[in-house]
């Protein structure tokens, strides 16, 4: 019944942004664990391995929003080592929406569950799973120096 509404949600979410265009701010993750490997989340209401992240709130730093995402999503904390790999426009979805990734290489994980998370795990970036997302798989390869940060999503 979850999966259901968060799709649903998705679908009300899509049809605002075509009708309205907002601009929106985000932040995503790239968290270094054991080995080199990255973390990715598969989402209830969208197909695909991702990145972690979310939304910047409203008077909310973007290292704020990372600190509290990881937190509440995912029960990552104390992070320390963080660096900004770079910000980038993502106009897909009808909306004006930067994104600022992160570079995690140093936290505290107490896993926990999340509604909108139906699994999360640990990939070496070159074994990632073939279903990760397009633009999760470009971020991962700027960070590894295998493409140019290119400032598009």
């Amino acid at each position: 019944m979850t999966k259901l509404l968060l799709k649903i949600a998705q679908v009300i979410r899509r049809l605002y942004w075509r009708l309205v265009k907002p601009t929106t701010r985000g932040v995503r993750a790239i968290v270094v664990g054991q080995s080199g490997k990255v973390l990715l989340v598969l989402h209830r209401y969208e197909e695909g391995w991702f990145l972690p992240g979310g939304k910047v709130g409203r008077g909310e730093s973007d290292d704020s929003a990372l600190r509290r995402e990881l937190r509440e999503e995912l029960g990552i904390s104390e992070l320390t080592q963080v660096t900004i790999l770079g910000g980038y426009m993502n106009t897909h979805e009808y909306k004006k929406d930067t994104i600022v990734v992160y570079v995690v290489r140093s936290f505290a994980q107490q896993p926990k569950r999340h509604f909108e998370i139906k699994a999360q795990g640990f990939f070496h970036p070159q074994d990632l799973p073939p279903e990760t997302s397009p633009g999760t798989r470009r971020r991962i390869e700027e960070w590894l120096g295998k493409r140019n940060i290119n400032n598009q999503w």
